[in-house]
């Protein structure tokens, strides 16, 4: 039986879905990029067409430019940039797109590709246990744009696992946050966000 593990969630970077930051409101003209994103950002047609549309296809709409961003830096860059910009441009954030009606959609902004961030090279789970305690006194430190079978993966190592978690596991960690993460466990547990002790937000 493996022991709960309390989550410190950090890295939430513009968590899908609730943190995606909305910069003005969608209006006709079209967004420039950064220059020093210029390699992160794509308006490849492929790249366009599956930002607009998700896992509900009640809704299609198509973003400007998708942002794969490297690191935190390149999120909160963008977001700088647009604050700043005469062109009110609409950043919004994906998971694995399993949004139902266009929550993270963009129409005409930018789709931040939080997966990007969290490749087989680039993983952001650590698990960690106060003075080489176990169970209740460890905690996980895990990546918004992770999935949460993943979580549970690197946590079983330690012969841990979540104290709550969704009942499909292929949902990145910021997306179940945003909509609190309510599931089959919550009833003993609560739903994820009450079993979150820190998070750290790009704005």
């Amino acid at each position: 039986m493996y022991s709960p593990t309390t989550f410190f969630t950090i890295t939430l970077i513009v968590a899908a879905n609730l943190i995606a930051a909305t910069v003005g409101f969608p209006v006709p003209c079209l967004p420039s990029f950064p220059d020093d994103l210029s390699e992160q950002i794509t308006s490849n047609s492929t790249a366009l067409y599956h930002a607009s549309i998700d896992f509900g296809n009640m809704t299609q709409v198509y973003p400007a430019g998708v942002l794969r961003p490297a690191s935190d830096v390149d999120i909160a860059k963008l977001i700088s940039y647009y604050y700043q910009s005469s062109c009110p441009v609409r950043v919004s954030a994906r998971g694995h797109g399993h949004s139902i009606h266009g929550q993270a959609q963009a129409a005409n902004g930018v789709v931040v590709e939080m997966r990007s961030l969290h490749d087989s090279k680039n993983s952001s789970i650590f698990v960690s246990c106060r003075d080489g305690s176990h169970g209740s006194d460890c905690y996980v430190d895990v990546g918004g744009g992770q999935l949460w079978i993943e979580v549970l993966l690197a946590t079983t190592k330690h012969g841990l696992a979540p104290r709550t978690w969704t009942d499909y596991l292929y949902l990145t960690v910021g997306g179940t946050l945003s909509n609190a993460g309510v599931s089959g466990q919550a009833f003993r547990r609560g739903p994820q966000i009450s079993n979150v002790l820190e998070m750290d937000v790009v704005n």
